[in-house]
């Protein structure tokens, strides 16, 4: 199956076939996790009953908090998503996903539609100087060095060092984007995006030591749709880590569009063997 492929699988509900090459390490990829607990939400959203004989209306999505309960191969998985509570502006969904009868993913989203505020206050991160991303070469895909998933995702580093490179810093930025533009980029595919950097903190380890998301959370600032965000669509990255110890490390990363935008927050805990 392809990304749009397993997409529109997690959407109608029940088993989708991930296809071989998604994964990072022994599990699936995780921001591909994350993509089909959203488009498992937002296809029950598009199918619910209104009550009134009207279309459903899918808000757009505020955030989204994703748990990593454990690790998931390649191979079929059940993707299940259920409405929690549908309110006048906010939508709050559920959906897991499951392996082999376990679950191994779960997540909470508020989709919400625009209101009126007075309240108005621009980013407090301004994007960084990261330079003409056409003018940095992409990671390649390298047979077991590399995450397979790079085969789909092009990651052009410009802050930063590589992981277990025993680094004296903690902080990343660069550009990515994905290296087949779908027909449309949605906020599944931003979500794809917004997960494929290392953890940040991992470069400071000297030598190999396993490393994971343990919970995530993505707060999009912009609307994701077709005027804004262009098929080939490529998103600035900068990543900070605001604490580590006793193995966990805590991080927080802003994505900007090309022309300076803010898209999106994200926030993870990560654990940290080594």
């Amino acid at each position: 199956m392809s990304l749009t492929n397993m997409l529109e699988a997690a959407a109608r509900g029940g088993t989708v076939e991930v296809e071989q090459g998604w994964t990072q390490g022994r599990a699936i990829f995780g921001g591909l996790t994350g993509a089909l607990l959203l488009a498992a939400m937002k296809g029950c959203l598009r199918s619910r009953d209104t009550g009134d004989g009207s279309a459903p209306v899918v808000h757009p999505l505020r955030s989204i908090t994703v748990s990593f309960i454990g690790p998931a191969t390649t191979g079929p998985v059940e993707v299940d998503a259920e409405i929690l509570r549908v309110g006048s502006n906010v939508v709050q969904c559920q959906a897991t996903v499951r392996q082999e009868g376990a679950i191994v993913a779960t997540a909470l989203a508020a989709f919400g539609k625009h209101r009126q505020s007075s309240i108005s206050v621009a980013p407090a991160h301004p994007m960084p100087a990261l330079g003409d991303p056409t003018a940095i070469e992409a990671f390649p895909y390298i047979e077991k060095l590399t995450p397979e998933f790079y085969r789909f995702v092009e990651l052009r580093q410009v802050g930063g060092q590589l992981p277990f490179s025993g680094s004296e810093t903690a902080d990343l930025s660069g550009w990515a984007s994905l290296r087949e533009a779908p027909e449309r980029f949605e906020e599944e595919h931003l979500v794809v995006l917004a997960d494929a950097w290392p953890p940040a903190p991992i470069q400071m380890l000297d030598g190999f030591a396993p490393g994971s998301s343990l919970t995530w959370t993505l707060e999009l600032i912009a609307e994701v749709g077709p005027e804004a965000f262009p098929a080939e669509s490529i998103l600035g990255y900068a990543a900070a880590t605001d604490a580590a110890r006793d193995g966990y490390a805590h991080t927080h990363a802003m994505l900007w569009r090309p022309d300076g935008e803010l898209v999106a927050i994200s926030r993870q805990t990560i654990t940290v063997f080594g």
